[in-house]
């Protein structure tokens, strides 16, 4: 591999004399090194090789646990249709389940690609299908939050382009951001209408409201005490993916609504 200061080291070599995953390649004598920045360098290609290591590990280690919960659904699944448990809402939960650890895996794979972003495999969809199945996991979740959920979808709506991994990601996250934001209880609304050439998909709950002062889709701004910021912005992208806009209206103590908008498939 060829360095920055024209010297050529290959890991094998860098790493000769430690020992153990968490060795760190040891700084050559500066002896015969011209570049005062050496050392720089050096500490940068530490970091980055720290880095690499970490991001391995734990892509591992997140896909073993994957396979371990799927696994353990699949048997469950099984076991109710061989004693013919006639449960129509435990077996969509748990498909649900399931459809979110193959989108999980959809991301790690993702996370260990050389590219940020995946690009999206836009077919065309029943949007509303997409909302059922995340509605069928956000249900449990707001109920013992004291929630209600309710939807409103217009019939014999048109198809749209849609990667279905990526916007239930989208999905997710509003949601979320919809029952933190209502912690003593309150009605989360999913609708999706026409209009015009266009689907609309909106998100509303009755909670706290988002504060005047925020930029709303801002990366790493959040008003959250243990929150990322990264949220909204990965909403924002993924919709934008989609040839599709995303807007927020919000009034502090009366609520917030995302409002999404996609182009009708040709």
């Amino acid at each position: 591999m060829q360095d920055i200061d024209g010297s050529k080291e290959t890991f094998a070599e860098a790493g000769e004399g430690c020992e153990g995953v968490n060795a760190k390649i040891a700084p050559p004598s500066l002896s015969g090194y011209e570049d005062e920045n050496y050392l720089d360098q050096w500490a940068e290609k530490n970091d980055r090789l720290s880095l690499l290591e970490s991001k391995a590990v734990f892509g591992h280690e997140v896909a073993n646990s994957l396979t371990v919960v799927s696994s353990s659904l699949q048997f469950v699944e099984r076991e109710l249709e061989t004693k013919q448990v006639n449960d129509s809402a435990l077996m969509a939960v748990i498909k649900s389940a399931l459809g979110e650890i193959n989108r999980l895996e959809l991301l790690l794979d993702e996370f260990h690609s050389p590219t940020p972003f995946r690009p999206c495999d836009l077919v065309n969809t029943d949007l509303v299908k997409v909302v059922e199945e995340v509605l069928a996991l956000e249900i449990l979740i707001c109920q013992t939050g004291g929630i209600v959920v309710k939807s409103e979808f217009e019939d014999a709506l048109p198809r749209v382009k849609l990667d279905a991994p990526k916007i239930k990601q989208v999905l997710l996250n509003l949601c979320k951001n919809a029952v933190e934001a209502m912690p003593q209880g309150g009605c989360l609304t999913l609708k999706v209408s026409r209009s015009g050439r266009t689907v609309v998909l909106e998100v509303q709950d009755n909670g706290i409201g988002l504060p005047e002062s925020v930029s709303t889709f801002a990366l790493f701004k959040t008003t959250k005490a243990n929150g990322s910021g990264i949220g909204l912005s990965v909403v924002q992208e993924i919709v934008s993916a989609h040839n599709g806009a995303i807007a927020c209206t919000s009034e502090a103590g009366r609520g917030t609504t995302f409002k999404i908008v996609f182009p009708v498939a040709d």
